[in-house]
């Protein structure tokens, strides 16, 4: 991901934290180069932090092209917002588009044995917030059944790469009355970037 290194983001506690908050990743890789595979799934850090945790369907084909490449790189992307010349006090400036996003590099190392610990996990990040939270029943066979219809697996990340483009290369303030509901999702993400 080309990253000038005033939108680069270095901070580990920064970063693990917008994954947390943008868990919804897309798993991307290519068995020979002649074609890519892509998955949307949900993933979650393990105790080890250089380790992040998914699942697909089995029924859905690019798992099994790891056996043959377990290369893969895992995209999050957060708040993202058009900016208008508008936006800005000064007139010299062109339309652009602020975003935030982590991009990881790795390898697949092993199916995930921690199945049912992960589905805890998943499940209860998702549902803490509702007013009914559904739980996760290891008793019901019926539900455990469709634990053979899923994948699950680890990547050992190798290189992460977070791009914050929110700004950071203008001495000219956005005028933050013009802001949209979207564009004031990101406006605090700049603000953790302060020193």
């Amino acid at each position: 991901m080309y990253t000038p290194s005033f939108f680069e983001v270095d901070d580990p506690e920064l970063i693990r934290t917008f994954i947390e908050e943008n868990n919804f990743g897309l798993i991307v890789s290519s068995k020979d180069g002649s074609s890519i595979q892509e998955t949307l799934t949900p993933f979650l850090f393990s105790s080890d932090e250089n380790i992040v945790l998914g699942h697909i369907a089995r029924a859905n084909p690019h798992w099994k092209e790891w056996n043959e490449n377990k290369r893969v790189k895992i995209i999050f992307q957060g708040p993202h917002c058009y900016i208008s010349p508008n936006y800005y006090q000064s007139s010299i400036n062109v339309p652009t588009w602020n975003y935030t996003a982590v991009s990881m590099e790795g390898e697949i190392v092993e199916d995930l044995s921690e199945q049912k610990a992960f589905m805890h996990w998943l499940v209860d990040k998702h549902e803490q917030s509702l007013p009914h939270p559904w739980r996760f029943d290891e008793a019901n066979e019926q539900f455990l059944k469709l634990f053979d219809a899923v994948v699950f697996f680890k990547v050992r990340i190798t290189k992460t790469t977070a791009k914050f483009k929110l700004n950071q290369n203008k001495a000219d303030p956005i005028d933050l009355p013009w802001l949209t509901n979207s564009q004031r999702a990101i406006h605090p993400l700049k603000e953790k970037l302060r020193p």
